[in-house]
């Protein structure tokens, strides 16, 4: 059987085009036809990834992929006919390895994805079964069919039939005047000769005849507008269907999405698909409600000759194509960069808003303006209750002050959009309301909104959109309770709620998903969380370790709980204590996280359990419930005293940034030789720094230094203590060589003067730096 490709390659040209769309700017196609064979032999189209598919295994598929296409790229002769195409491969290469750096499983299932739509819309083409395709690729099939259909319709058919009723309008109109002569000249030659005279029975027949056909061709003008009126009614309810599920599902499914990757999505809808339907829709609307407006016209003149003329029903559907061409117009004016979601005042930030349509309807032409405000919560209500009223003054909307607020709507010829990119917007100034119970400033939500008026033609339209919530922040510390505020928001918020409307409860599994999300994207790989994490976290959560596995399932898990209630003899909630632990993997540990070398969410007792099984040696790294952002070594040692579990006093950010947390296992070496269960330390060999510097003196010519972990001993002689709140109280082993006690000093005999290299008695030889008294 032909591959998949050699497939593809025979589709039609509407077919391959839906090809093109699936890979678009997620994997190029360039790539796809290179390494065919490759692609299809190892993401197997049509098929679900085995269970017991790892994301290590994602990983290792993406690596492998990147370097079969430097391989291909390589292999290609250095010849001027092939210059380009090489060059092209090795571009593509280095802007994948960029894109997916950080996550490079992300581009295996991307290239999953494309290629599973891909084998659907062949599928469909051959009207073949092994791949049926998707309801998604169906729906968006369907859309683009009959956007195409209407488009060919309006621009064709009715334009022709639109066309010919001018002309049998213009052939009544001709002969109306005839008739009019004929009846002028037929009254005067009556009054000279009567009724029987022979020229004027003539001209009667000629008059009656010259009636009966005009009323046969006026007859036949009705019929024609009756049938194109049913027409053009019938392709209005279908573009208002097609809007709908572009606007209300396609456009709010990308929206969803774009809030999600707040807190860590890989997006995957396509804008540049929705554009492409929004324009096509926007073409067929204006046309059509410029057709309807010139029948208008046409049966106005019409009518005139009738006695008793027939009611239509075009004003209706006048009304009704300028609401959906202004409820288009109003949709497709997004952000689609949207502004930091935590925002610190005087810190630049930047934003970017487009119109779908505006390239369609030459809106640039005009070069509207868009102003950039920020609004409150109560506002933001306020202005969507308006949003049907004219004229809303926009200078009534202000809760702050934007520098930079101001830039025009542009026409990208090589994106195809009508967009303004604000780069140095800066909120100055906030304007805060009055706090309500235990709300605190961090709980406190805002819009920044995006404002702009334009003409099309004798349309007036004034649009706004406004931005996810936006927590406001003066100081750095304030920002892990606003993110809590944002995640919670972007995780459960509703779609079309009243802004901004929370649940205050939620069930664990979702906020499982949402600390899943938000952890895999803080450490750039698709290794998640386990069960057996989601397991530590709930019971950490709700305070309580004796918490069955069974019960999780039905929990729910309540604001407070989340980042307002002290976790037990904490003075950090359970959100700061998640969030630093996520920074510190993200930042310190994210190699280790990604091969999974760190169990890190396991309690203190499981911890000892575990390891008492162990063989002397055995370690595993767990975050430390005591010390905020803190990772602690838990290794067991058997010596004469015994066999006993040890932690090493916890590292944080400040400790791994001076030596990482791979060198610090090598530097104990002697207590840590296996990796819980029986993994030799040697794992962590790629994530040292030992060895990578040449030893000597440094270009400056200095004598180079290195810091070094080193266990002392046991703290008070504990061998199984729990965990204290200080990393330095008992049962802690302290990581830091104290030598303090190793020598004793005579206070007395020190000279202070030599120390601070003063010269003369005069303890303030420069006068001019004397303290005043």
């Amino acid at each position: 059987m032909s591959s998949l490709w050699d497939r593809t390659q025979k589709l039609s040209k509407e077919d391959y085009a839906d090809v093109e769309r699936v890979y678009g700017d997620n994997f190029p196609l360039e790539v796809r036809f290179h390494l065919a064979t490759w692609i299809e032999q190892n993401f197997i189209p049509g098929t679900k990834m085995p269970d017991d598919y790892t994301p290590h295994n994602l990983h290792n598929l993406a690596v492998s992929l990147l370097n079969e296409l430097d391989q291909t790229a390589n292999a290609i002769q250095e010849e001027p006919a092939s210059f380009l195409v090489k060059k092209k491969l090795m571009d593509t290469s280095n802007q994948l390895k960029i894109r997916y750096g950080a996550n490079p499983a992300a581009l295996a299932m991307t290239v999953k994805n494309c290629i599973d739509q891909e084998a659907s819309i062949v599928a469909r083409a051959e009207g073949v079964g092994g791949c049926p395709p998707t309801h998604e690729a169906n729906m968006n099939h369907h859309i683009r069919q009959s956007i195409s259909s209407m488009r060919q319709q309006v621009h064709k058919e009715t334009l022709t039939d639109v066309n010919r009723l001018k002309q049998e309008h213009e052939a009544i109109n001709m002969d109306l005047y005839s008739l009019k002569e004929l009846t002028t000249a037929h009254s005067r030659l009556v009054e000279q000769h009567g009724d029987g005279y022979s020229e004027v029975k003539k001209m009667t027949e000629s008059k009656n005849k010259m009636q009966h056909e005009l009323s046969q061709k006026l007859g036949k003008f009705i019929n024609h507008f009756k049938a194109l009126e049913e027409k053009l009614k019938v392709i209005y309810e279908t573009v208002m269907n097609i809007q709908k599920e572009v606007l209300d599902n396609k456009l709010v499914a990308w929206k969803r999405e774009q809030q999600l990757a707040g807190n860590g999505l890989h997006m995957t809808q396509s804008l540049e698909n929705i554009q492409e339907w929004c324009e096509g829709l926007a073409d067929i609307l204006w046309t059509l409600r410029t057709q309807v407006k010139q029948l208008e016209i046409l049966w106005t003149q019409v009518a005139r000759f009738q006695n008793n003329p027939a009611p239509n029903n075009l004003p209706d559907l006048i009304a009704g194509l300028t609401n959906l061409l202004t409820g288009l117009v109003t949709g497709t004016f997004i952000i689609e960069k949207q502004p930091p979601q935590v925002m610190k005042t005087n810190t630049r930030f930047t934003a970017t808003v487009r119109l779908l349509v505006g390239g369609q309807l030459n809106v640039h032409m005009a070069s509207p303006n868009v102003a950039v405000s920020i609004i409150s919560e109560s506002q933001a209500n306020q202005l969507l209750k308006a949003s049907n009223q004219s004229n809303k003054r926009k200078e009534d909307y202000s809760s702050g002050e934007i520098l930079n607020g101001i830039g025009n709507m542009e026409y990208h010829s090589s994106s195809k959009q009508v967009s303004v990119t604000f780069r140095n917007l800066q909120l100055k100034k906030i304007k805060r309301t009055e706090k309500k119970g235990t709300e605190s400033v961090m709980e406190e939500k805002f819009s920044v909104c995006f404002w702009t008026d334009f003409t099309v033609g004798e349309l007036k339209f004034q649009v706004f959109t406004l931005s996810l919530p936006v927590v406001v922040i003066v100081h750095g510390n304030q920002e892990p309770q606003a993110l809590a505020t944002i995640t919670w928001d972007n995780a459960f918020a509703e779609w079309g709620r009243r802004p901004f409307v929370v649940p205050d409860k939620v069930p664990w599994i979702k906020m499982a998903d949402a600390l899943n999300m938000k952890w895999t994207a803080a450490c750039g790989s698709n290794r998640g969380l386990t069960e057996e994490n989601f397991y530590f976290l709930a019971t950490k959560a709700f305070r309580n370790p004796s918490l069955g596995k069974d019960e999780i399932k039905n929990l729910v898990i309540s604001w407070s709980q989340f980042c307002r209630e002290p976790l037990p003899d904490r003075n950090f909630t359970f959100w700061e204590w998640f969030y630093r632990v996520m920074n510190l993997t993200s930042q310190h540990m994210r190699g280790p996280w990604n091969e999974g070398l760190i169990m890190g969410f396991v309690s203190k007792q499981k911890a000892e359990e575990l390891l008492m099984s162990c063989n002397h040696g055995t370690f595993l790294l767990r975050y430390s419930d005591s010390e905020l952002g803190g990772v602690t070594i838990a290794y067991v040692r058997q010596d004469q005293l015994g066999k006993n579990v040890y932690f090493v006093a916890p590292f944080v950010s400040k400790d791994l940034s001076q030596r990482s947390i791979a060198d610090t296992i090598f530097d104990l070496q002697e207590n840590l030789a296996y990796l819980y269960p029986n993994i030799q330390s040697e794992v962590f060999k790629k994530f040292s720094s030992v060895g990578s510097k040449d030893v000597g003196q440094t270009t400056h010519g200095y004598v180079r230094h290195t810091l070094r972990t080193h266990v002392e001993g046991l703290a008070n002689d504990y061998s199984n203590p729990a965990t204290p709140v200080n990393p330095y109280e008992v049962g802690y082993v302290n990581s830091y060589q104290d030598e303090s006690n190793e020598m004793e000093y005579d206070i007395s005999q020190i000279n202070f003067t030599d120390i601070l290299d003063i010269t003369s008695g005069n303890l303030y030889p420069d006068h001019a730096n004397q303290p005043r008294m």
